[in-house]
């Protein structure tokens, strides 16, 4: 039995959230569809929380900072740096350095407001090093599809996300779906719910499923949103903020 918690506490600490998201978004966890302008920079930083899962009382803080440069008006390039607090019942707390590594992101759609249709789709690949566990490397990679009504007072997205960490030895994946919907409620400020989860293909324990309101606002260059998820399966909650400021 011992050996299974560990096992999980392994798979926690090599998969462990990631919920890196460049550009700014209207969610909590899911990634968005918008990506920065050609030669436009932002510098963006997040905390996310999973707390009572993995079946071990296991509780995981993860704040990350990332620069974001627009490559082109479609291809965003990001550099994102994660540290972690961790807990549980079979481990001692600790906070670490966790992992650092580069990412790419392409919008197949124009982003101008002229010219942007209502229909935006995005894939998103990251490849970062895993300090602690050194011969592993994570690969991400997600596709994200969004959809606005004219007036853009309502957003419904959907994220689809896949995480792998391969080793010499052994590989581990993980499937990250989520959807949600954003309303304009006044001015730039917008209310709104998402549903999410983490679901490993080979431990049950270390799968959850959480859901709750996210709000999103902006003003200038600088934006923030967030989000309470409230477990829904084997998660007590799970909340997420994110900020940003573009130059």
């Amino acid at each position: 039995m011992r050996a299974a918690l560990v096992r999980v506490m392994v798979l926690a600490c090599v998969l462990a959230p990631g919920a890196a998201h460049a550009g700014r978004t209207q969610f909590g966890w899911l990634f968005g569809s918008e990506v920065m302008p050609e030669r436009g920079a932002e510098i963006q930083t997040w905390i996310t929380e999973e707390n009572d899962t993995k079946g071990v009382n296991y509780h995981e803080t993860l704040w990350g900072i990332q620069a974001m440069i627009g490559a082109t008006d479609r291809l965003e390039v990001v550099f994102p740096a994660e540290f972690t607090w961790l807990d549980s019942d079979v481990s001692e707390p600790v906070t670490i350095w966790k992992r650092y590594g580069v990412e790419a992101r392409y919008r197949f759609v124009s982003g101008d407001p002229v010219d942007a249709p209502p229909f935006a789709p995005l894939v998103r690949l990251a490849v970062k090093r895993d300090i602690t566990v050194r011969d592993v490397a994570i690969v991400e990679a997600n596709f994200v599809a969004s959809t606005v009504t004219p007036s853009g007072g309502v957003m419904a997205l959907v994220d689809l996300g896949i995480v792998a960490a391969i080793g010499k030895d052994d590989q581990v994946f993980e499937a990250r779906p989520g959807i949600g919907v954003s309303f304009k409620v006044v001015g730039d400020l917008r209310l709104g719910a998402e549903v999410f989860g983490h679901l490993s293909f080979e431990t049950a324990a270390a799968r959850w499923i959480a859901a709750g309101p996210n709000l999103a606002w902006s003003h200038g260059r600088s934006w923030v949103s967030a989000a309470m998820g409230i477990g829904l399966y084997q998660i007590k909650t799970a909340p997420a903020l994110q900020w940003g400021i573009m130059f």
